[in-house]
């Protein structure tokens, strides 16, 4: 699940520069980058990294500073163009950096940045002694330009002692020979900072290739192969089902990581590579975790939600993902479901709260509501109306960001009818739906 409440360890923030005064605001002036670069060595006994970022970007408007998001590690030096730059932590999360000399609009931005230590929230340890970094948490081990949706090129080189493991969103690239200590890459292009992660572990991997050539590397944490390798085994069936009804791979990269934080670890959908935190707990770490996970490659990573109010542009369909699995392996009646769950919380007033409402979270109810919501329209609309629907949305907006509203106006297209009163009744209103859209499912008992 992309939008999700977790709990993250807090590290102290920490840094050496010049202190700017009270006047003098961090700037968060605008850029644009083009790739990120790191090169980082962990040292998993003591839960400490030493790193050297290399950020490429483009000044947008004229910059005297700027800032990128840095919590924990202490920075040691900042360059911009490969001159020394001033710079200062504002906050546990800010590094405000500023250039030798201000940058025009339109000038080249290559910000390199020396920093070690522990790295800061977000950065969860694994009872196998290994690390993750929780999904948008980038600013905990590099500088990120996080809360921009500015996608850019990732590239990460890391070493870690022997026996030690690193995987992270992407590719996996070829490393030197005979070296004494492990070292990994790992490359993405076009990927937002929200949808990074990156874990370290005693991993066991393994390399296998989809029907069309696409890697796919599974990642598992100690202890935890055997009861999750045969749900990795399925991901090319999945893709290939989760392709047939909303459109091509998005990506050029597959795969799983399987890891424990503890057995609430929420599972996570980095982009190419879903992150299991809780891969430990039967409970939760199931088939439909994975199907649901892999469904946000397309309605959450490549379509991505423009906010937190608009959550349910990706879970609600990665959760109706499952349903429509469900329906196709294993024979499950949807319209049985529907109806049981509509009678089940028909008089449960916190299931029915919005799922959008401008400015505003839509909150847990969108993983129970929502995929009624959806199973309600495509009775509504019809199902070839419905399948147009699926496939499109992710098609028209790959690679971008897109609000509810959009969904709407994009729906009505599509379908070619007026449904301003469904949506209004399923998605933007409290409470249960009038009869007319709650009830396009045949069999549901009235009154």
């Amino acid at each position: 699940m992309l939008f999700v409440a977790a709990t993250v360890l807090s590290a102290a923030a920490f840094g050496v520069g010049t202190s700017f005064g009270a006047d003098e605001p961090a700037g968060g002036g605008a850029f644009d980058v083009g790739a990120y670069d790191i090169a980082m060595t962990y040292r998993p006994e003591s839960g400490t990294l030493r790193a050297v970022a290399v950020v490429d970007a483009t000044a947008i408007a004229r910059l005297d500073r700027f800032a990128l998001h840095l919590s924990g590690p202490a920075v040691r030096a900042v360059t911009v163009n490969a001159k020394p730059a001033t710079f200062a932590r504002e906050g546990a999360e800010e590094l405000v950096i500023v250039p030798a000399r201000p940058l025009a609009p339109g000038a080249p931005l290559r910000v390199r940045v020396e920093y070690e230590g522990t790295p800061g929230a977000g950065w969860l340890p694994t009872v196998s002694g290994g690390a993750t970094a929780f999904q948008g948490s980038s600013g905990a081990w590099f500088p990120a330009h996080e809360d921009a949706h500015d996608r850019a090129d990732f590239r990460l080189t890391a070493t870690v002692p022997p026996g030690w493991g690193v995987v992270s969103v992407g590719r996996e690239e070829p490393v030197p020979q005979g070296a004494t200590a492990a070292v990994f890459r790992w490359s993405e292009p076009n990927v937002d900072p929200a949808h990074l992660a990156v874990s370290v572990d005693r991993f066991a991997f393994e390399r296998s290739t989809l029907a069309d050539g696409t890697p796919v590397v599974d990642a598992y944490a100690p202890g935890l192969r055997e009861a999750t390798a045969p749900l990795a085994h399925r991901l090319p069936e999945i893709l290939d089902f989760l392709a047939g009804r909303f459109g091509r791979y998005p990506f050029r990269a597959a795969g799983n990581v399987f890891t424990h934080v503890n057995d609430d670890g929420p599972a996570t959908a980095p982009q190419t590579r879903p992150v299991y935190l809780g891969a430990g707990n039967a409970r939760f770490m199931t088939l439909d975790a994975v199907v649901h996970e892999q469904a946000h490659q397309w309605y959450g990573v490549s379509a991505a939600a423009n906010g937190p109010a608009d959550a349910c542009l990706a879970e609600c369909f990665a959760v109706y993902a499952t349903w429509l699995w469900n329906e196709a392996k294993d024979g499950a009646d949807l319209d049985a479901r529907y109806r049981s769950q509509v009678e089940e919380k028909k008089d449960d007033a916190g299931f029915w709260q919005e799922l959008y409402r401008p400015g505003t979270a839509p909150g847990i109810g969108m993983y129970g509501k929502g995929p009624l919501a959806l199973h309600a329209l495509r009775r509504y609309v019809g199902e070839a109306a419905f399948g147009r629907l699926l496939a499109q949305w992710p098609r028209e907006h790959r690679a971008g960001y897109a609000d509810w509203p959009m969904f709407e106006a994009f729906a009505q297209r599509v379908v070619g009818r007026d449904l301003s009163g469904f949506l209004a009744a399923w998605f933007r209103a409290a409470g249960v739906p009038a009869e007319e859209y709650l009830r396009p499912v045949p069999g549901l008992r009235r009154g």
